[in-house]
């Protein structure tokens, strides 16, 4: 996969999480809505549910990326991923009760996992002594 096509798909993949979490969050809130249960709960539930899938799709598209095009395209690509979403949490946390520290430590650590997972994929890469073996590594490692 070259370059420009890898940075389309983090963009592509970070943008469909975004819309995915956005259509469940505002459905599930209009039908607690309806039904005169809470909608901060669901809100909740989008951040958990968006923290928890970019930190999965971060670290299987970071190491790979940092493993075959460096570390730097690993981080833009990983950074890609997680950037959409930031309005869509920003929002589903005004519609909650988590508290704006565990928002803000949890986006954090997400930049620094989509900083950090291609250092470790750009460092498989050097250590290894046959790079066709640094892709397959990588992937299973950041399963």
């Amino acid at each position: 996969m070259n370059e420009p096509l890898a940075r389309r798909f983090a963009a592509m993949s970070g943008l469909g999480l975004a819309a995915a979490v956005a259509a469940w969050w505002l459905g599930s809130a209009r039908l607690a809505i309806d039904h005169g249960a809470d909608a901060a709960r669901s809100s909740a539930e989008a951040l958990q549910i968006a923290w928890l899938v970019r930190a999965v799709l971060v670290a299987v598209l970071g190491v790979r990326i940092g493993a075959v095009r460096g570390w730097r395209d690993g981080a833009v690509a990983s950074i890609a991923v997680v950037a959409p979403s930031w309005p869509v949490v920003a929002m589903a946390w005004l519609a909650s009760a988590a508290p704006l520290a565990q928002t803000i430590l949890a986006e954090s650590f997400l930049l620094l996992e989509a900083l950090a997972l291609p250092l470790v994929g750009h460092g498989l890469r050097r250590l290894l002594p046959r790079s066709e073996f640094a892709e397959p590594i990588a992937s299973a490692v950041g399963v």
